[in-house]
């Protein structure tokens, strides 16, 4: 199967649309997942998974997969003034969503990868049954930063929007994608939109996925106010395999910021969106960022331009010091001018860092090990002692001439200046002074001192 590139899909994704766009219908026992998506219901029956068992945790608890809408009425915020999807500033006021098919209760989303592949798992509930099309929409974002009408993010190019759509009276979903796209002759690559930023044309999600609705009613156990009844075509969820529907890479690292679900009018993508559930973290990232700051041992410490580390992998056993077992990787940072570099969307595991190029005039810090998790940022320091040269004059009292001789400096034989540099006289050399030693004992080498860095 041909992949997308990143281009195409962008290095996170950020808006998923479900979309009755014609794309495909739902199917049961989506190959790779042990989550039932099909049976319409939240509890477990003979599957391993199902919304009762995924970690589901709603407000005002931690907070994973779960967010509730306002109450119904004048305190409920929606989108208003015409709102469409390609509209990248939504318009947001209270009050204007009646007790109808649009009004949405609340939504899950798990992310879970089972069997090599990664598999996003999407419910919605509404107030009540609907008497037309059900028209649903969920958006991740890359992007933490909010726009312009501080409740949605910034969207960002490569965003995911997922359409989930039902036929009036239809009980299987039809689901589709759309990417954020910023460049390109929208003719060509939007949806429904004269102009770039939009949302481009529906993918098609055929054989990739299994959704279902509630044709009777069904309990919703998660808290909070469990165990909840939900009442005919008011609950509705779909399974999505991302890795073979091409929408991300194997082993990606899933920046996806924030997930929310809204509500359109109809199954027209130029339909108005109505009521809306506010983003939630969707913060499962499996890779993590390890800023370096380089510096020396000065006081206060100077930054250190141009040092290269590399990233190696610590293979068991994990910890102690770098080892033969530990490999590296092609993964390196180089510092600028402010001593700092980062690693960045880099997998879950343990780590060495290590100074594999150091600026001149300085030694090379010591290997760190650490271990990233996911989401996590960790900040190592490398501080590079400073190198001093140290000039040895030996001169003989005699005669204030010259006299090489070896000095030990940090273990290492070195020989003293053995003759004055151009514009100068030994004599003046040796006429500047200092400490004189009478010492007969070394023969041929009466200066062999060992000095100290």
């Amino acid at each position: 199967m041909q992949r997308k590139t990143r281009a195409q899909i962008g290095v996170g994704l950020a808006v998923f649309a479900l979309a009755l766009s014609g794309t495909s219908a739902a199917r049961a026992n989506l190959a790779g997942s042990s989550f039932d998506a099909a049976d319409g219901n939240l509890v477990v029956d003979d599957e391993a998974k199902d919304w009762a068992n995924v970690g589901i945790d709603c407000p005002p608890g931690t907070v994973l997969g779960c967010a509730i809408d306002k109450p119904t009425g004048q305190t409920d915020d929606s989108f208003g003034n015409g709102t469409k999807e390609d509209d990248a500033v939504p318009s947001v006021i209270d009050g204007s969503i009646p007790n109808n098919k649009s009004d949405l209760l609340r939504f899950y989303t798990r992310l879970i990868p089972e069997n090599g592949d990664d598999f996003l798992y999407l419910a919605w509930e509404r107030v009540q049954e609907p008497s037309g099309t059900t028209n649903m929409d969920f958006e991740f974002n890359q992007s933490k930063v909010l726009s312009a009408n501080g409740v949605t993010p910034v969207r960002t190019a490569g965003d995911v929007l997922i359409k989930y759509d039902l036929s009036q009276g239809g009980v299987n979903p039809i689901l589709g994608y759309h990417l954020w796209v910023t460049t390109g002759n929208a003719r060509t690559v939007c949806e429904a939109s004269n102009t770039v930023p939009c949302w481009d044309k529906v993918h098609s999600l055929t054989g990739f996925f299994e959704g279902s609705i509630n044709s009777g009613p069904v309990v919703d156990p998660i808290a909070p106010d469990a165990p909840r009844t939900l009442s005919t075509r008011t609950f509705g969820e779909a399974a999505i395999n991302l890795t073979d529907a091409d929408i991300i890479e194997p082993g990606a690292c899933l920046p996806f910021a924030s997930a929310y679900l809204k509500s359109r009018s109809s199954d027209s993508f130029t339909a108005a969106v109505k009521d809306f559930i506010a983003p939630i973290s969707a913060g499962e990232s499996r890779c993590g960022t390890i800023n370096v700051v380089k510096q020396d041992d000065d006081s206060p410490a100077s930054a250190l331009q141009g040092a290269v580390f590399t990233l190696y992998n610590d293979n068991a056993p994990v910890g102690g010091t770098l080892g033969a077992e530990d490999t590296a990787t092609t993964t390196t940072c180089t510092t600028g001018a402010d001593g700092k570099c980062s690693f960045t969307n880099i997998p879950v595991g343990s780590y060495w860092v290590v100074e594999t190029t150091t600026p001149p005039g300085h030694d090379t810090a010591a290997p760190q090990a650490v271990t990233v998790t996911g989401g996590s940022t960790v900040t190592l320091t490398f501080v590079d002692p400073r190198d001093f040269k140290i000039i040895v004059l030996v001169c003989k009292e005699a005669n204030n001439s010259l006299y090489p001789s070896t000095v030990t400096v940090d273990g290492v034989d070195k020989t003293s200046l053995a003759a004055a540099p151009a514009g100068l006289t030994a004599a003046q050399l040796c006429g500047l002074g200092g400490a004189a030693y009478d010492d007969k004992s070394y023969g041929n080498h009466p200066a062999n001192v060992n000095i100290p860095q």
